[in-house]
């Protein structure tokens, strides 16, 4: 019994090494995937934290934003562009949402589908 233990973890041992390199950075070159690989596509895991970042980031700048800051205005960030959308009391809430939004980091562009109340 002790012997078929002692052999299961030594093989165990030997290739754990190789599927842990396998997947990290110290992998072989010939394992790693090439720097154009890398490149995010649409809906990867990595886009989405990114999204979720940018959004975290605009709905965190509009609640300190003096003008903007006690509204309910919808962000909703794909693939870094951001849209905005609510209602607001005026048009310079809506501008200045807008000029917020394009101040922070990652935002590549802004689509402001906010409107004024009736």
């Amino acid at each position: 019994m002790n012997k078929v233990l002692a052999t299961t973890l030594t093989v165990i041992g030997l290739a754990a090494p190789a599927v842990f390199a396998a997947s990290s950075d110290m992998a072989p070159a010939e394992q790693r995937p090439a720097a154009s690989d890398s490149k995010r596509e649409s809906g990867s895991v990595g886009q989405f934290i990114d999204d979720a970042t940018v959004t975290t980031r605009v709905k965190t700048a509009l609640a300190r934003d003096e003008l903007t800051k006690a509204r309910n205005i919808e962000v909703e960030t794909v693939k870094n562009v951001v849209t905005l959308k609510g209602e607001v009391d005026s048009r310079a809430e809506i501008e200045r949402a807008s000029v917020v939004t394009t101040g922070i980091e990652g935002v590549s562009s802004v689509n402001n589908m906010l409107t004024v109340k009736q």
